[in-house]
């Protein structure tokens, strides 16, 4: 192996359905709406939902000592099971999202290998200590998104909650007004049309 390739695996342990972490991770323009470290994510050609092969993305990645910018390019898919990329830009590789449902939890693993080519990076990427400090900003971009994912969807499911008992207040309301719009006549206007 080259010591200028780095591998990752990143295991994200979600509490939501299959689907639910499904369209997040294929939303790819919403990353800088939520993940810090993501600064940009547009959409070069393709779909993001459903996933497309030949999906082109352009990324632009922020860590407190240097940005990385490059496209990725959906190569593969199975809906609810895998997302295969290829990178090309300041890195160039390979990347594959692997998902796995349980009834408690949708596992999403993040596979990258990848290496460096803008040429200061990829000189000191050689350089243990420099490996080091790579790896750590990429857990710590990582682990980031995981804890912005889960609570950007848990934010999801109050809102959908509050939104889910205001239709039933409502519904109520109504409910209540077309009962108090109903007549119901008095028991003794009933008995005196009776006798006439």
């Amino acid at each position: 192996m080259h010591t200028h390739l780095f591998r990752f695996v990143t295991r994200w342990e979600l509490p939501h359905d299959l689907t639910t972490v499904w369209n997040s991770v294929g939303l790819v323009t919403q990353y800088p709406q939520w993940w810090p470290g993501v600064r940009k994510a547009d959409l070069l050609a393709g779909t993001e939902l459903p996933v497309s092969v030949g999906t082109k993305v352009h990324f632009v990645i922020a860590s407190p000592l240097y940005t990385l910018d490059y496209t990725t390019t959906t190569v593969d898919f199975v809906t609810g099971e895998y997302i295969a990329v290829k990178a090309e830009g300041d890195l160039h590789g390979t990347g594959k999202w692997v998902f796995e449902h349980t009834p408690d939890e949708t596992i999403a693993i993040f596979t990258w290998e990848v290496s460096l080519t803008p040429l200061l990076l990829r000189e000191v990427s050689h350089i243990p200590f420099a490996r080091s400090v790579m790896g750590f900003f990429h857990g710590r971009l990582m682990a980031r998104g995981e804890k912005a994912l889960r609570l950007r969807l848990m934010r999801q499911i109050s809102k959908d909650a509050q939104i889910q008992v205001a239709g039933e207040y409502i519904e109520n309301l109504h409910y209540r007004g077309a009962m108090n719009n109903i007549q119901v006549p008095n028991p003794g206007e009933v008995a005196s049309e009776s006798d006439a």
